[in-house]
């Protein structure tokens, strides 16, 4: 009998992510330098890009610092009710969702990530809050949920999506 599974994140993984983070800060600052003070041609249009790009490496950086320190390590709730999803900015905004308020479930890959899709009855009731662009994306595709930042793997992940969904879907 499935009562309430708890997933939490995974520090391992998280790490990875802040890692990637700074390797993408540090190759674009190096870039915006040689760009400014070493190349015989300065191109202000790069150069810019490349310190935009470092500016937005840092962003992730603190983000994924905030991350891994949090106090709350729960990435994903199932239970009798519904799911909830804190792996993701819409996840978090939207919150919990009822398992009779998702009409189906697909399994999809984007940017080399795969993806389970929530895909709701009424999107609306749901996605007030988010932007005009991330609600056209969540009322074509769903809600998404992945395992990159869980404590399981993606195989897991989906069966016991699809799981608690035929249960409790009625």
């Amino acid at each position: 009998m499935m009562n309430e599974t708890i997933i939490e994140f995974d520090n391992k993984k998280r790490l990875k992510i802040l890692l990637l983070g700074v390797v993408f800060t540090v190759a674009a600052l190096a870039f915006a330098y040689y760009i400014f003070f070493v190349a015989e041609k300065i191109r202000i249009a790069h150069g810019t890009m490349m310190l935009m790009l470092g500016c937005l490496g840092i962003y992730f950086i603190i983000a994924g610092l905030k991350s891994l320190f949090d106090k709350d390590r729960t990435g994903l709730i199932l239970n009798a009710t519904g799911i909830q999803y804190k792996g993701t900015p819409v996840g978090k905004k939207i919150g919990a969702i009822k398992w009779t308020a998702i009409q189906s479930i697909s399994m999809g890959m984007a940017h080399g990530v795969q993806f389970v899709f929530l895909k709701l009855h009424h999107p609306e009731n749901h996605i007030q809050q988010l932007s005009s662009q991330v609600q056209q994306h969540v009322i074509a595709n769903g809600l998404a949920v992945s395992a990159d930042q869980l404590s399981i793997d993606f195989n897991e992940l989906k069966n016991l999506i699809e799981a608690y969904y035929q249960r409790y879907r009625l």
